[in-house]
């Protein structure tokens, strides 16, 4: 958490900092070239590293195998990069785009090289010196951006951010580790990780494929600045609900894998990490929903007001998000990464469709069916969570549905004072959100909220043993 607030806090502050300097369409010209970055970090991740991280045990000849593996593909994925940075600026009619994707490619190398160096620490649950890695490049790379940006670099220093936070990061992770690459390759470790591996290689290429759709079309039918619009409205959703979450799956994750066979206990435990995974993110989504104008207006200039309905939106769809993912992670827990592959095939499949269905209209229309396939989702998610170890859709909905039901009520109060009051603007948001958060609270425990109750019996065991 600690992790979260620094380095991530800090992201949303220099993200905010960059904004004030930037137009829209510099932030969309980044979002075309993400699509073609993250498509190429795939193969690099290849699932090899989540597979060390779950293994039971590892080996150091498994540990040289993965590297090798990652460092070659990695080569390989920036040579395709490099080739068709032209046609994809020619797709996009931005002849920016050519030089922008052969720079930013460079992250595919340096992520390649610290995937053993993440997931040994991750293995090892040492979680602070991740912290203390993410937390000092994100402070590094920001202030380099910013500067960057003060000094007229365009969409340049957004590129300055994205790859010193990398290089940074990397070059920490290998200054804290002690592991070191030997010239040694199995082909023994390359098979029976990549068994595990290559399905959530399969999964991750979907995933990219399908999340950066949406970028690709709008860029591809509409202006840059519209997709700067909305890519800069889904880097404030992803922010908060992507990274919330994935900071408590990486926590959490190789704790439960030494559950992977009492599929009872490991039920009980994901039940608990809904609770209070949802306790969490509810009120802050649905917060930024019902003040998205206000925050956006104060904090940003108003060149950026028109992100609000695409942000209002997405965060109906970052609500739902700590569902989706916590099934998905249970099905990796316990080893299915194959259904892991099925299930993401099923779902991005009626995305798309329903993604092309709401072409005509407009973008409002394509963030309308991101929230509809959403809510479709649920269904393929949790069948197999509930096949498998008997927590099923009925039973999540349970488990959130104190939470959201609060959080609505707290929002709206929000929303309904932000309208009424008529004081100067910072204050406006202040009173807003903290009467939004009491009510939030008030309302919780007055349903008995699961995850406010979680919390509570925790601190008052500490108390006891205090």
């Amino acid at each position: 958490m600690i992790n979260l607030l620094a380095s991530k806090g800090a992201s949303t502050v220099f993200l905010l900092l960059l904004a004030k300097f930037l137009a829209p369409d510099a932030f969309g010209l980044i979002a075309m070239t993400t699509v073609v970055f993250e498509l190429a970090n795939v193969f690099v991740a290849s699932g090899l590293g989540t597979a060390v991280i779950r293994s039971k045990s590892i080996s150091v000849l498994d540990l040289n195998t993965v590297f090798y593996t990652n460092l070659g593909i990695s080569i390989f994925a920036y040579t395709a990069i490099f080739i068709s940075a032209p046609y994809v600026a020619t797709f996009y009619s931005q002849p920016e785009l050519t030089s922008l994707i052969k720079v930013m490619g460079l992250i595919v190398f340096i992520n390649a090289a610290k995937i053993i160096q993440s997931a040994i620490l991750s293995r090892d649950m040492d979680f602070k010196t991740l912290m203390k890695a993410n937390t000092i490049a994100t402070l590094l790379s920001g202030t380099l951006a910013v500067t960057a940006a003060y000094c007229d670099w365009g969409v340049w220093s957004l590129v300055v951010l994205m790859v010193s936070q990398a290089l940074i990061s990397a070059s920490i992770l290998w200054l804290a580790s002690s592991w070191r690459p030997q010239l040694r390759f199995s082909g023994e470790s390359f098979s029976r990780l990549f068994a595990f591996g290559r399905n959530l290689l399969g999964e991750g290429l979907l995933s990219v494929v399908f999340q950066n759709s949406y970028v690709l079309v709008i860029g591809r039918f509409f202006s840059a600045e519209i997709t700067g619009l909305y890519f800069f409205a889904r880097k404030i959703n992803d922010l908060i609900s992507h990274q919330l979450t994935g900071a408590v799956q990486q926590a959490t994750f190789p704790a439960l894998s030494t559950l992977q066979d009492d599929y009872q206990i490991l039920k009980h435990k994901y039940r608990q990490i809904m609770q209070l995974m949802m306790f969490m993110i509810a009120p802050i989504m649905l917060l930024l929903a019902a003040l998205s104008f206000r925050v956006v207006d104060l904090l940003f200039d108003e060149k950026w007001l028109g992100a609000t309905p695409y942000l209002q939106l997405l965060c109906v769809v970052g609500l739902l998000y700590p569902i989706h993912a916590l099934n998905v992670n249970l099905l990796n827990v316990i080893g299915r990464s194959d259904l892991v592959f099925k299930v993401g095939l099923f779902k991005k499949t009626v995305s798309l469709l329903l993604l092309f269905l709401a072409l005509p209209h407009g973008v409002i229309g394509i963030v309308w069916s991101q929230v509809i396939a959403s809510f479709l989702a649920l269904l393929p998610n949790t069948y197999f969570s509930k096949k498998l170890v008997g927590y099923s859709l009925a039973e999540q909905l349970r488990d959130v549905v104190k939470p959201v039901f609060a959080a609505v009520l707290g929002s709206s109060v929000a929303g309904l004072l932000a309208s009424v009051l008529a004081l100067n603007p910072y204050l406006i948001l202040l009173l807003t959100v903290c009467c939004g958060v009491f009510c939030y609270l008030i309302s919780s425990f007055w349903l008995r909220a699961e995850g406010l109750l979680l919390i509570f019996d925790r601190l008052s065991r500490r108390v006891e043993r205090e």
